[in-house]
């Protein structure tokens, strides 16, 4: 679990903005041949958010990546309070390297996240064997995919992190376009809109990746998605 020492080196780095090397996660490698130096977590539960897969343990990461989740999950809250939380799954080993059902996740700038459901449901917190429900259903998108909210999610993800790339499946991305054009949303977030890349097997949920820290040398980076916004 998420020990109290990592807490309090989250919150000191966070809150009372410290300089302090042995404090200073790294994440090094690739995301698929990687590991992680002095991770972080998150407590289990905070301001619009909740840690799923905690018995599984995998819940450490890098410092940016922690603070992206924290402060998405306050934001997302502050707009539209009393709605289900932001639900977290797994991110990396405490050391980063492999990690079972996933082929990278090793370096501390993966996440997965659940999608916003109409319906609200928020998951039990452990590793239990469960999955979200799919929100592609034959060949349409799921009525209970909540387009408003996981299109605010996607850009605000984008605010409090440096995303690089948001794994998703085709309909859904697809679908977040329409949306996009149908709110006058779309040239603005042309950004957002090319970082999400189809990936099979999510339909369930997305897949977040940082780009390597500024400073982090010894992160090895991926090259940038293609131009443009990936949009039918």
């Amino acid at each position: 679990m998420c020990g109290l020492i990592e807490v309090m080196k989250w919150f000191l780095a966070l809150n009372l903005l410290l300089v302090m090397s042995a404090f200073a996660s790294s994440a090094v490698g690739f995301y698929t041949d990687g590991s992680l130096e002095e991770g972080g977590c998150i407590p289990a539960e905070g301001e619009g958010y909740m840690q799923l897969y905690r018995d599984v343990n995998n819940i450490f990461a890098t410092r940016p990546l922690l603070n992206m989740i924290t402060e998405a999950g306050r934001e997302m809250n502050e707009k539209y309070p009393g709605r289900d939380r932001l639900q977290v799954e797994e991110m990396s080993a405490s050391e980063g390297g492999e990690i079972d059902g996933h082929a990278s996740h090793e370096n501390g700038l993966d996440v997965d996240i659940q999608f916003y459901k109409r319906d609200g449901v928020e998951h039990i917190p452990t590793g239990q064997q469960y999955y979200a429900p799919s929100m592609v259903v034959g060949n349409a998108v799921s009525p209970n995919f909540d387009l408003e909210r996981n299109w605010e999610l996607m850009k605000t993800l984008h605010r409090h992190g440096n995303v690089q790339r948001i794994f998703i499946d085709t309909k859904l991305k697809n679908a977040l376009c329409n949306y996009a054009r149908s709110t006058g949303d779309f040239a603005a977030n042309t950004r957002v809109l090319r970082s999400l890349q189809h990936q099979t097997n999510h339909q369930d949920h997305i897949h977040v990746r940082l780009r390597c820290p500024a400073g982090n040398n010894r992160c090895v980076p991926q090259g940038e998605p293609p131009p443009g916004h990936g949009c039918p």
